[in-house]
């Protein structure tokens, strides 16, 4: 049976010592590299299954590291695990912006990292499993058949997760719902034909606008759901208007299907100050927000409609 290979980054011959130790007596193959340019050449030779890898290295810091590796095709899919002593908020964060599976700060405990090794490479295996299964390179049950995003089904067992992530390392994760409300299209015999094309442009203004580890997902009918890793409610915020800008302009200057059309938005942001405890909560807020701008928006519709 292959033995998953595991590359340890650390300048502390010490470190990458125990940690290779404690790799091989949980029966992973484990080898130890010492600097970021000779890490990244390591994984450039193709056999390499995943990476704990330290933040202050002689050469290139981790981070860039782990950015370099993401952005190269024949490196981007071996998963990373960040093991060192930067546990400030902003790193953590940092970290998995750039693209890391998971972050351990140490002192840590030794049996702890390998259930976190573990955990990274099962997750690594079943996404290899979901592309070629099959023949079909998208989980079709995940995946919403019109927008190309997750569906409901998914977001609900992911929001999870990220949850309870962002309670162990204490970061902010939002929650946004966009629904796609009042479509008039220009001309009105095309208007259901403008919808699911207006649902695309949704989708695709919110790729546009998101990063790989983001969760997008189109939650029901018209309406959307974003899930937002270290992401305040301020920065939220700005992300939806940037979908809206982007929307208006892909509709009015579409000469095949020129319309008119108004998103609805809610939000939620879980943070050390205000803490939802639990995934349902946190997607429970997030649509009571959506209902309350929906009624304050009908309220203002309506006096404008009396005046």
């Amino acid at each position: 049976m292959h033995k998953a290979k595991v590359c340890v980054v650390d300048d502390c011959v010490d470190e990458a010592t125990l940690l290779c130790e404690g790799l091989w007596l949980n029966g992973y193959d484990a080898l130890a590299v010492y600097n970021g340019v000779d890490a990244f050449e390591r994984c450039g030779q193709g056999d390499i299954d995943l990476l704990l890898l330290d933040v202050g290295l002689p050469d290139i810091d981790g981070f860039e590291l782990c950015r370099r590796l993401k952005a190269n095709p024949a490196t981007s899919s071996i998963p990373v695990i960040f093991v060192t002593a930067r546990g400030e908020a902003q790193d953590i964060a940092l970290g998995y912006e750039t693209g890391a599976s998971d972050y351990v700060v140490k002192p840590y405990n030794l049996p702890i990292v390998m259930v976190h090794v573990d955990s990274a490479l099962r997750d690594a295996r079943n996404a290899i499993k979901k592309i070629f299964q099959d023949g079909i390179f998208e989980d079709s049950a995940n995946t919403d058949e019109l927008t190309g995003l997750r569906n409901k089904r998914f977001l609900t067992d992911r929001l999870q997760e990220e949850t309870d992530k962002a309670h162990r390392y204490d970061y902010p994760l939002s929650c946004l719902m966009i629904e796609v409300d009042e479509i008039t299209a220009i001309d009105e015999p095309m208007e259901a034909v403008c919808l699911d094309d207006l649902l695309v442009e949704v989708a695709m203004a919110m790729r546009a606008s998101s990063r790989n580890y983001d969760i997008l997902a189109r939650y029901d009918g018209a309406t959307f759901t974003a899930v937002l890793p270290h992401v305040t409610r301020e920065e939220a915020m700005a992300y939806a208007r940037k979908i809206e800008e982007e929307i208006h302009s892909a509709t009015m200057n579409d000469a095949l299907c020129p319309m008119v059309a108004k998103l609805n938005y809610g939000l939620a942001t879980s943070n050390s100050t205000n803490r939802c405890p639990d995934a349902e909560a946190l997607l429970s807020a997030a649509m009571r927000d959506l209902w309350h701008a929906k009624s304050v928006a009908a309220i203002h519709g309506a006096a404008a409609g009396n005046a």
